[in-house]
């Protein structure tokens, strides 16, 4: 039996088909027992992270069809893990074409602790013509207006996401092993390298010390 009550391992994303950021809203996670093209392009084009929550989340899907019969502790966990997961897939999906963009006019970066950054609050260096195109003070323009505020948005939920991945990530390896102790902001900085990897080159990172600098 399908409900959203079983949290099998698949989520059938709703789109919000929408031209002007600032009343974008995730909308709540419905679970399904397919798993859509969106969801199969998502793993694809995540960081490691991102893959292994995904995985380990699909490979439950028996334990999680069993789900009422298990201890209400690990029944919880279990609810949690799938909750932080398919909403931070869902974020990825809604704002990773905003992100890509955003890091080619240099004025998104990858932080040194798993983070995405707006350069134009950084000690970085940002093209005059991007400086123009995602001026703060144009905010409330319609139209003039959107670049910036699809810049702050998208931040927003792009760093919102990771979080809820490494959420997700940590409640399955407690579960799953008592002596689990690494953190969300711990499991977000070992990933730090891999999306600093995955950059395009000429995009922005952050190196330890806190400078900016294209990635060649």
């Amino acid at each position: 039996m399908t409900t959203t009550r079983s949290i099998l391992p698949c989520l059938a994303v709703t789109m919000l088909l929408v031209r002007c950021f600032g009343t974008i809203v995730v909308p709540p996670v419905t679970i399904t027992g397919q798993k859509t093209a969106t969801e199969r392009q998502i793993i694809g084009e995540q960081t490691e992270l991102e893959k292994d929550v995904w995985m380990i989340s699909s490979a439950k899907t028996s334990e999680h069809a069993a789900l009422d019969a298990k201890p209400k502790e690990i029944r919880n966990s279990m609810e949690q893990e799938n909750a932080n997961t398919y909403r931070a897939f869902l974020k990825f999906d809604l704002f990773s074409a905003h992100l890509a963009q955003l890091k080619k006019d240099r004025v998104v970066g990858e932080t040194n602790k798993g983070f995405v950054a707006n350069l134009l609050l950084e000690n970085a260096e940002v093209p005059a013509e991007a400086k123009k195109k995602y001026d703060s003070e144009l905010a409330d323009e319609p139209d003039l207006g959107r670049p910036y505020r699809t810049l702050i948005q998208t931040v927003k939920e792009i760093n919102e996401a990771r979080v809820l991945a490494a959420r997700g990530y940590v409640e399955s390896q407690k579960r799953a092993n008592k002596e689990f102790k690494a953190t969300e902001k711990e499991i977000l900085a070992s990933q730090k390298n891999k999306y600093q990897q995955s950059a395009l080159k000429g995009e922005m990172i952050q190196a330890d010390d806190g400078s900016w600098a294209a990635k060649e």
